[in-house]
């Protein structure tokens, strides 16, 4: 008889921790749960499309109606041929593209042309293969899918 009672203590004393732990698992999930809406950041883009036979780069810039390269190089994303690369946004384009700054500019230079120009000529001679304004209804109308070469 008190063996049956050593063991039922010990069984006990683990369920009664098992119940413990279950109900802090339980509340930490919850926590977890309630907490992940605001640790995933939502991501929009729009797909740069390229169907050349040539690597491309291409950098977006909201300074319309001025249409000139930045002076400083900035930071350009590549897509190689046959292939698209996303142009990432954390804010939906719509909240994106609003009065004053309702247009974009897409500038698409050739790889060969950066390897073989330093930047400052590049601007200079506005070295560019191709660049789009658009609109939010242009982004929309083009599905959110800019092609190079058009």
């Amino acid at each position: 008889m008190n063996r049956q009672r050593i063991y039922w203590n010990y069984y006990f004393k683990i369920d009664k921790n098992m119940k413990k732990i279950m109900i802090i698992l339980f509340i930490a999930i919850m926590f977890i749960k309630a907490g992940c809406s605001y640790l995933v950041e939502s991501v929009y883009f729009i797909k740069i499309q390229n169907y050349s036979n040539d690597t491309i780069r291409f950098y977006d810039s909201y300074t319309y109606p001025d249409t000139l390269i930045n002076k400083d190089k900035p930071r350009l994303k590549w897509v190689i041929p046959q292939t698209h690369s996303p142009l990432q946004s954390k804010k939906d384009f719509d909240k994106v593209l609003v009065s004053p700054n309702d247009t974009m500019n897409i500038f698409f230079f050739s790889e060969k042309a950066l390897n073989t120009y330093d930047w400052n000529k590049i601007v200079n001679d506005y070295l560019i293969l191709k660049r789009y304004d658009l609109s939010l209804s242009d982004l929309q109308n083009l599905k959110f899918e800019v092609t190079y070469p058009t």
